[in-house]
């Protein structure tokens, strides 16, 4: 399948896309988890030879440019660049996907603009990380300690790109050497000193401000459009009731519990059945 790189202008900042397929077929947007990019969809999207996918990486992920100096990551702003990346390439509707934080952004993007989101497809995430109103203050609290340090902060140094995919395999419940490097071909380069991250260490800070549960409904109950939910029976999220819950609260939405981890998807023990399901949604 032909792969391309693309760039598109959003708000003053570029954004980084590696883009599957033919611009005339029907195109899927797939969005990335946290402190992930793009290389995310390198297994699946080759699959989908009926359709045109556009990986996106986050501002702060990938190649996207960082947001600019003095400023924080809010979740909300990349339901803004979504939406940018979709006008920039004309797209008035097309198919959504989201893997984990994509998959929460892809929540809020399709409950917002129902209209423009023809399918759904939301691997490990539904909606995004909630916290009560009433500990609203201990959340700022934290961001704004978390910004008086930002410029502290350092990427860390590894003296050699087998060391940063060793440490890459620890993160966020864990994944194989094989899709640690997968993500690492497009999350690491080499500087002077040695290999570390593109992304931007930022992109750790703690929210300033995160939705409740009862803003997270209101955002359920506008998916019209036919959702496909997978999830792993390895997650970390497997332990909680959190996403079989917010689903019943979606009209069309088909719930499938796989083997596998969190990033099932990328992981060639798993992905098979993931992408078969994807299909299968998508053809229907």
């Amino acid at each position: 399948m032909h792969t391309e790189e693309i760039r598109v202008e959003v708000a003053g900042q570029t954004l980084a896309a590696k883009q599957w397929g033919d611009s005339d077929k029907p195109a899927i947007i797939a969005l990335h988890g946290w402190l992930d990019n793009a290389a995310s969809y390198d297994l699946i999207a080759p699959q989908l030879n009926d359709f045109r996918v556009i990986a996106l990486d986050f501002a702060g992920h990938g190649f996207s440019d960082h947001r600019p100096d003095g400023m924080r990551y809010h979740m909300l702003d990349n339901v803004d660049d979504a939406v940018g990346l979709a006008d920039a390439l004309e797209l008035e509707d097309f198919i959504l996907m989201g893997h984990s934080m994509g998959a929460g952004i892809s929540t809020l993007l399709a409950g917002a603009f129902p209209e423009r989101i023809k399918k759904l497809v939301l691997i490990e995430g539904i909606g995004t990380h909630t916290t009560p109103a009433d500990r609203s203050a201990e959340v700022l609290r934290k961001a704004v300690k978390d910004m008086k340090r930002a410029g502290l902060s350092r990427k860390p140094i590894y003296d050699t790109e087998a060391e940063a995919i060793a440490a890459r395999m620890q993160a966020l419940g864990g994944i194989s050497e094989a899709a640690s490097k997968t993500l690492c071909s497009r999350g690491l380069y080499k500087a002077e000193e040695g290999y570390t991250w593109r992304s931007d260490p930022r992109v750790k800070m703690n929210s300033a401000i995160r939705l409740t549960e009862e803003m997270i409904d209101s955002y359920l109950k506008e998916l019209i459009m036919p959702v496909l939910l997978i999830t792993g029976n390895q997650s970390f999220f497997a332990a909680s009731d959190m996403m079989p819950k917010r689903a019943e609260k979606v009209a069309n939405i088909k719930h499938v519990l796989l083997d596998g981890n969190h990033h099932l998807h990328l992981e060639p023990e798993t992905f098979q059945p993931v992408l078969q399901e994807i299909l299968n949604f998508l053809s229907t």
